[in-house]
């Protein structure tokens, strides 16, 4: 009987001992989060482990700088530190070099001729950037040259890992500040590039056992190892009788939907509940609800909680097409997306810049304007997504907040109104510098940290967004209160807080107009509506 993996069963991917996300895999964020990040935090807890637990005993910690401990932690984490010190040098010294850049070698920089001054960079930077000056001739900046990082020595997927575990609940613990390592016997850690075609069997599952013996070996598993890997795995379930699947929309949890429409597939913002264990919410959509083939992938925007590795290397082999907003800033702050996705080989990744779309069997996709909700620098990448399904159009406007109130009028005064708006409304947000203060060349001061905030629409902006599109349903949507995103949020709220009053305010505002409205939770099925 072929084997596949249990539905409660995780595969954490990690890069240089950190669980990965998006920015963990361009060579020079990865370098600069190494440094100013990552390093500071478990040297943090290895000086003084009691200050991170009694820290962690607060709810509004969690997504701090804290080590989340498990049994035997302190040991594991201080001989890893120990151990992975070499193998991290060169990314520490990339790091040193664009620190050197970006504090020492452009603020010489007032207006003279920048060719003198290739002869001087430092040498992992040399030939691998280029310098100018913004448009006031007076400020200097630089773009990365990013395929030749990519191609040096700083690009190691040897710094690449997944560790399986099996998990019994839906709550799990902040992943972004504590090594990924293998802490009690029932987790299996492995050294593998993450575009590594054995993931994609590992999760497609129908293995023969002689088949997964194999990708075991290959894994570089044996011994205990290889039996725990071995028990993540049991027969695989008799394929439900093939039927012609409804036209549907999906909320699936946080910002991720799924759409079948005449037979065509389509999910936003992949990240999708596990199964296989109780929980107080059954009905849920999970990856068991998944088609075997999803024709396009959209992504919103480059944060963890809209572009979750976790659950697009565990979906990579079902997907047809990746939808993006055009990148290629080649920055810090805003690295190249499609060169991670291929990266990660994703094989069909196509960019869409402002109101450009793409046909797709019965409708489109066009990419409109996002501004807002990054802390007013300078990101390319993102856009919301109109999705025309035989003439019902709906918009997932992510996190986009209406800063710009010109903005939505000129947009409708463009492509018309839509029937459906999916808008995020998580008001408050994080200070900027909780994301990016790593990629920043000095730290910002408390006040302006405090004020750029990575946050969604407020009532007054979602409501001037719903009227000026003159939509007939409405559904506040990524909040982050889903109990599985806790690997990658701590977000709480109770009746009190600003955005649940705002997304309530919003809801009655709609409804009070005769619409349709609900701020979204676990799932949905949702009517579509012309």
């Amino acid at each position: 009987m072929p084997l596949s993996l249990k539905r409660n069963v995780i595969a954490e991917p990690a890069v240089a001992g950190w669980y990965a996300w998006s920015y963990l895999l361009p060579p020079h964020t990865l370098a600069k989060y190494l440094k100013h990040h990552y390093r500071n935090i478990v040297e943090s807890y290895l000086d003084e482990p009691e200050a991170h637990r009694t820290a962690l005993k607060q709810p509004r910690f969690q997504g701090g700088p804290f080590v989340h401990e498990q049994e035997g932690s302190y040991e594991k984490v201080r001989d890893w530190y120990e151990s992975s010190r070499e193998e991290i040098g060169p990314l520490l010294e990339l790091a040193d070099a664009i620190d050197e850049l970006e504090q020492k070698v452009l603020p010489g920089l007032t207006g003279a001729s920048m060719e003198s001054v290739y002869g001087t960079l430092p040498e992992p930077l040399a030939g691998r950037v280029e310098l100018f000056y913004n448009r006031d001739n007076r400020t200097p900046d630089y773009r990365f040259i990013e395929p030749l990082l990519y191609a040096s020595s700083y690009s190691d997927p040897g710094l690449q890992q997944v560790r399986f575990s099996t998990i019994h609940q839906d709550a799990r613990q902040f992943a972004l500040t504590t090594p990924v390592l293998e802490y009690t016997p029932d987790q299996v850690l492995v050294t593998v590039p993450l575009d590594s075609p054995l993931l994609d069997k590992v999760f497609a599952g129908g293995l023969e056992p002689r088949e997964l013996d194999g990708i075991a070996a290959e894994l570089g598993l044996d011994g205990e190892r290889a039996d725990t890997f071995r028990g993540f795995f049991e027969e695989t379930p008799e394929p439900a009788a093939a039927q012609d699947a409804p036209d549907t929309i999906e909320y699936v949890g946080h910002a991720c939907v799924f759409v079948r429409h005449q037979g065509t597939t389509f999910l936003v913002d992949p990240v999708i509940s596990y199964s296989g264990y109780s929980h107080e919410s059954d009905g849920r959509f999970t990856f068991d609800d998944l088609p075997e083939r999803i024709d396009y992938v959209m992504i919103t925007h480059n944060h963890q909680d809209h572009m979750l590795l976790e659950t697009l290397l565990k979906i990579r082999h079902r997907v047809g097409r990746v939808v993006i907003a055009k990148s290629a800033n080649s920055s810090l702050v805003d690295p190249d997306l499609k060169r991670i996705l291929t990266g990660l080989r994703f094989h069909d990744v196509v960019e869409l810049d402002d109101l450009e779309s793409i046909d797709t069997p019965g409708g489109s996709i066009t990419a409109l304007p996002f501004l807002g909700e990054h802390g007013d620098i300078r990101i390319r990448t993102k856009c919301g997504w109109l999705l025309d399904l035989d003439g019902t159009r709906v918009l997932f406007a992510a996190d986009s907040t209406n800063i710009s109130p010109q903005l939505y009028a000129r947009i409708t005064a463009t492509v018309g109104r839509v029937d459906t708006v999916f808008i995020g409304m998580e008001s408050v947000g994080a200070p900027v510098s909780w994301l990016y203060g790593p990629l920043f060349p000095e730290k910002l001061e408390r006040r302006i940290d405090a004020g750029r905030r990575l946050k969604g629409s407020n009532f007054e902006q979602g409501a001037a967004i719903v009227d000026t599109l003159r939509a007939r349903s409405v559904y506040v949507y990524a909040m982050g209160q889903e109990p599985w995103l806790g690997a990658v949020m701590c977000v709480e709220y109770d009746e009190t807080h600003p955005a649940m009053i705002d997304s309530d305010k919003l809801v009655a505002y709609v409804e009070e107009r005769g619409g349709v409205a609900k701020r979204l939770f676990l799932h949905e099925s949702i009517a579509v509506r012309p």
